[in-house]
């Protein structure tokens, strides 16, 4: 079995046996390999095209809930953010009473950027205190978060959060 065309042409002429000049365009082996190499370029290009996604999409990426409190986790810049779509009545209070902020459409956490697998840290708001907190999010399984924020890493709390299908 013969691989390369340029392989054979050495091939023959070291042997001494007669000699075919297999680089000649009208050579039928010739050609073939020039087919070959053509479909093996095109399908290289397409396989590289369809392999490299435009962007990854994050795990956490969609819609949590705890309570009553849902966010949305999206990209927001160059990392993630999550704001809130619902909110009861009683927490819609306690924010405006604590921060004058308008809870729903207030963006809780951000800054959400990953530190390893199934782990991120980020900046977390509390609107009913005022406060902003360092936070870590960790990916407790496929539907499960726990969330946690700490002020001066001496006060801290977190939360388990459900994903909303």
């Amino acid at each position: 079995m013969i691989i390369n065309s340029r392989i054979a042409v050495i091939v023959l002429r070291s042997s001494g046996a007669h000699s075919v000049d297999r680089s000649s365009p009208h050579c039928p082996a010739s050609v073939s390999a020039m087919t070959k190499a053509r479909y093996l370029l095109a399908a290289t290009t397409l396989a590289l095209t369809v392999a490299v996604p435009a962007e990854a999409r994050s795990p956490i990426e969609g819609r949590w809930q705890k309570g009553n409190l849902q966010i949305d986790i999206k990209p927001c810049g160059s990392a993630l953010c999550g704001t809130v779509v619902r909110a009861s009545k009683k927490q819609q209070a306690r924010a405006e009473k604590g921060s004058g902020t308008d809870l729903i459409g207030a963006t809780l956490i951000r800054d959400i950027r990953p530190t390893g697998p199934g782990a991120y840290s980020a900046r977390v708001f509390v609107p009913d205190r005022n406060m902003n907190a360092s936070g870590r999010i960790k990916q407790l399984a496929p539907n499960r978060l726990q969330v946690s924020g700490c002020v001066l890493a001496i006060i801290c709390k977190s939360g388990n959060w459900s994903r909303v299908n």
